[in-house]
């Protein structure tokens, strides 16, 4: 005798998923009916599944092809470079600069990717995200006038046009640059951090 399952309940719209609970969803497991969204749900042969009713042990992390890779490359230098551009004119924004790069790059790359997670695509994020950090700091030493011969140095009082206009006097090379140990790694590290999260 066959017996037949009641349809779990619907609402509409959409509703944060079970998984990550920073994202709307419309979806929902076949089985249980939790509200999933597309980097958490598992596809079966019989419809689309929360991890838990599938049986998988972790979330799925699929191998991306290398055409993949080089168009999330692509586009996730398309917004690290402008944005390092920015940091390196308005360095008192570091840190919302630091976040946009961050979220930038990794937002771009997994709409290119289509979702796919792995090792793959969270260190080419992270090479990238660091890459756009640099060069904010080599645009702000290029428009300060600061050589890698004072950085090098670690000169404790330089004073050329471009720090004369921003400064009106002589700073130092980690005055000038910004360099502050605990807030750069700070910083540099809640950016790294979102490419990591965001594509394991």
């Amino acid at each position: 005798m066959a017996t037949t399952q009641q349809p779990f309940p619907t609402t509409r719209g959409e509703v944060p998923c079970s998984y990550h609970p920073s994202v709307m969803t419309g979806l929902r497991c076949s089985r249980c009916g939790k509200p999933i969204c597309p980097r958490c749900g598992v596809r079966t042969p019989v419809g689309l599944r929360c991890p838990d009713c599938a049986g998988v042990r972790g979330l799925p992390t699929y191998r991306t092809g290398p055409d993949v890779l080089a168009r999330a490359a692509g586009v996730g230098l398309a917004v690290a470079l402008p944005l390092g551009l920015l940091l390196g004119l308005a360095p008192n924004w570091q840190f919302y600069f630091s976040l946009a790069i961050g979220f930038g790059v990794v937002e771009a790359m997994a709409r290119i990717a289509r979702g796919k997670r792995g090792r793959d695509l969270q260190l080419l994020a992270m090479g990238i995200i660091l890459l756009g950090l640099v060069i904010g700091r080599v645009v702000l030493a290029q428009r300060l006038g600061v050589t890698l011969g004072d950085l090098n140095a670690l000169a404790s009082a330089i004073y050329t046009p471009g720090i004369a206009e921003e400064f009106g006097y002589p700073v130092s090379v980690g005055q000038a640059l910004r360099l502050e140990l605990i807030p750069d790694l700070v910083y540099a590290g809640l950016a790294l951090a979102i490419g990591w999260i965001r594509f394991r």
